[in-house]
């Protein structure tokens, strides 16, 4: 026994030394590809080990951040491997254990690359292993992947207002603090105010306000941030409340906190819309693996929350909005189908559905006037970035292109139908009328606008982006307003008498793109350490990603603690045997004291293994003896069917049901 334990120590020793000298070998080796350049494909081999799962964390955030790279190695002969690599801008790095005592690559090694940036811009990066017989790569198809996304900003300061319009002055000022905005919407008279934020579902009184008149709090399983938003609306006398939160659709009672009915299988959705009259709502949904609902647009009377019927288009659906009466509804999609759409509440068959109005870009906005007649749409084309149609025709009625091909991610329409509201990312405002694609107002602002609603009677447009301020811009008399916030303004809406704004902040629904000067460098006095990984995903995800094997001690510890009373356990034995056998043939007189004193050290030894046997039994198979619900119950129980965070129907039945 100890011959093998010297045996393995000396193995394990040598292992040691070959990857110092594998390390110093490879380290910072130069490649003269491009950051973002096409990376020639790997011959596939039988020897190739796998890489999965690779990604940065967090995937956004501020400049002078850590941010952890992170790839799970693994190779069905549990092979080590040869090197275990980053490409980083131009770079090949070494990268190292998560966990360094975990040598399971049979069931997967975690490895990682810590990063401070002291810039914005992008970081590109593919990771790449050899087992020394074949080679693989992970976050890579033709060019490497590029994150994390860097803001000059935390976005730890997010607020939730409510504007006076005729003072200009703040009513309601709510702080979400790191969670974002990702909906917001005013009753017809602006008594109501729902919002959605990263974790809540908020109502407020604006004529009381500063507290929520209740919250709505789920799941906090998964990051803030993230390009599909779901979304909040209304009902015009806000007595209803639509939402979209994780893979849910709900719809509350300005009375209460408690859902009237929850759809648990919707898929993540980029938008919702309630009607005026509260008796229609709809939702946009993006794609999501395993959801037969991915691509979705979905129809619902309030009555239930079945379905009445559901359209699926080959492209994510971006944005909905429905017709006072509910009776019709718009509809948007991004790649590849980036077309407008029309429908009638009695049918899933489109009214319209038009050609691409995009050559690679998503349809961003669609809006459909309070009688259903017409309908506008906001997207990013070199042919045209706002599109008006009417229910009757396949065509356009005419298309407007906004200045540079700048795309239209802002935009709102009046419910005649008579003036259209629109904002891009080059930081044009815009009225547009319906009988003319020219403008008859417009403005240049220094910012990139991503939020905009047009007032009722189309007298006065709501912009904000990234300069952190919310424009009150005036069609008459074309006179500016300003209203500071602490953050980028994502979300804007008017009531519908005018007399209040609500407006959101966040991060950009469309998450990828950098805002600031690139050149800019940071000091980094301090660098900012983010919670950790495990703690943002959860206990499952820890274990899904290969990280339980690295909790605690390692089998060969316990091993060696086994190994050690085991090993004194004899030792007594034998000792009191040997003196028992001297006492036996009178070589000995007795010593009651000494027999005592090694038979309970024996005892000892022996309760030790015994207990140290039965905790180790114990710890393994504690989930194993657990309930599946009670495994679970982090992520399952809440009411919502969290798809993100890996709830199913199968996984998370009392959730994921499709029905109330």
């Amino acid at each position: 026994m100890k011959k093998r334990f010297f045996y393995i120590i000396s193995f394990l020793l040598s292992v040691c030394l070959f990857s110092c000298l594998v390390s110093s070998v490879w380290a910072e080796t130069k490649m003269d590809t491009p950051s973002a350049g096409i990376i020639p494909k790997l011959p596939k081999t039988p020897n190739d080990p796998e890489l999965f799962n690779g990604h940065v964390y967090p995937n956004w955030g501020p400049v002078c951040q850590r941010y952890t790279y992170s790839v799970v190695y693994q190779d069905k002969e549990n092979r080590p491997p040869e090197y275990m690599k980053i490409y980083f801008n131009g770079q090949m790095i070494d990268m190292e254990k998560a966990y360094p005592k975990n040598s399971d690559y049979k069931k997967g090694v975690k490895y990682i690359y810590r990063y401070a940036p002291d810039k914005l811009g992008g970081n590109f990066y593919y990771f790449e292993a050899s087992n020394g017989l074949g080679k693989t790569r992970d976050s890579i198809i033709d060019s490497p992947d590029n994150g994390p996304v860097l803001f000059e900003s935390a976005f730890d300061q997010n607020e939730i207002a409510v504007i006076d319009r005729e003072s200009g002055q703040k009513i309601l000022e709510f702080s979400s603090g790191k969670e974002w905005v990702g909906g917001i919407a005013l009753s017809d008279d602006g008594q109501y105010l729902a919002v959605k934020t990263s974790y809540h579902i908020y109502l407020f009184d604006t004529q009381k306000p500063n507290e929520p008149l209740w919250s709505y709090e789920y799941g906090q399983g998964f990051m803030v941030g993230g390009d599909v938003k779901g979304g909040v609306d209304i009902s015009g006398d806000g007595s209803r409340i639509a939402a979209s939160i994780g893979s849910s659709v709900v719809l509350f009672d300005k009375n209460s906190n408690q859902p009237l009915w929850q759809y648990g299988q919707a898929g993540n959705a980029y938008n919702i819309a309630i009607s005026q009259d509260g008796k229609y709502l709809a939702a946009a949904i993006a794609q999501q693996e395993g959801s037969e609902n991915s691509n979705s647009l979905i129809l619902w009377s309030a009555e239930k929350s079945e379905p009445l019927w559901r359209y699926q288009a080959s492209g994510n659906f971006h944005d909905v909005s429905l017709s006072n009466d509910g009776r019709f509804i718009a509809g948007s999609t991004g790649c590849p189908d980036r077309r407008a759409y029309i429908f009638s509440k009695d049918s899933n068959v489109p009214l319209v559905r038009s050609e691409m109005l995009t050559r690679d870009s998503p349809v961003h906005r669609a809006k459909i006037s309070s009688d259903g007649q017409l309908a506008a749409f906001g997207s990013e084309s070199d042919g045209g970035a706002v599109f008006l149609f009417s229910r009757d025709s396949q065509e356009p009625l005419w298309k407007f292109p906004a200045p540079g091909g700048s795309s239209i991610r802002a935009l709102n329409f009046t419910p005649d139908g008579e003036y259209i509201g629109a904002a891009d990312f080059g930081g044009d405002a815009f009225f547009l009328q319906k009988d003319s694609s020219n403008p008859v107002a417009s403005w240049q602002l220094s910012n990139a606008l991503g939020a905009a609603d047009i007032s009722d009677d189309g007298s006065f447009l709501a912009v904000g982006g990234t300069d952190n301020k919310l424009y009150l811009l005036n069609r008459e008399n074309k006179r500016k307003t300003e209203i500071s916030f602490n953050e980028y303004i994502g979300e804007i809406d008017i009531s519908s008498n005018g007399k209040y704004i609500a407006a959101g902040t966040g991060g950009s629904v469309y998450f990828f793109e950098t805002f600031g000067s690139e050149d800019k460098i940071f000091p980094c006095t301090t660098i900012t350490e983010p919670e950790p990984e495990g703690e943002m995903m959860g206990e499952d995800f820890e274990k899904n990603n290969f990280l339980e094997q690295d909790l605690g001690d390692t089998p060969q510890e316990n091993s060696l603690i086994t190994l050690v009373l085991g090993f004194g356990f004899l030792i007594s034995i034998f000792i009191l045997g040997g003196y028992l056998l001297k006492i036996k043939f009178s070589l000995l007189k007795v010593n009651k004291k000494v027999v005592i004193l090694l038979s309970g050290l024996a005892g000892l030894f022996l309760v030790l293994i015994i207990i140290f046997v039965l905790m180790m039994n114990g710890e393994s198979g504690q989930d194993r003896n657990q309930p599946q619900d009670e495994r679970e119950k982090g992520i399952c129980g809440n009411s919502l069917c969290e798809g993100e965070i890996g709830e199913t129907q199968k996984s998370c039945p009392q959730d994921c049901s499709m029905g109330d």
